[in-house]
């Protein structure tokens, strides 16, 4: 805090694995490109974002 640095999160981070984060607010970002871009191929892209958006926002992250 004193040096105002921030933390980011990423490779390796799918739907399964974000729920480890809970709680951690100085995580001010997370990289998740391959999961969502992996599931979108199933789902769309826009339910995939609109799924990890809430896993996210459920863990009391920062809003995304």
């Amino acid at each position: 805090t004193k040096l105002k640095l921030g933390v980011n999160a990423g490779h390796g981070i799918c739907y399964n694995t974000i729920k480890a984060f809970a709680g951690l607010h100085e995580i001010r970002e997370f990289s998740i490109g391959h999961s969502i871009v992996s599931r979108a191929v199933l789902t769309g892209m826009d339910r995939a974002v609109r799924d990890m958006k809430k896993l996210i926002q459920d863990l009391g992250q920062a809003p995304v």
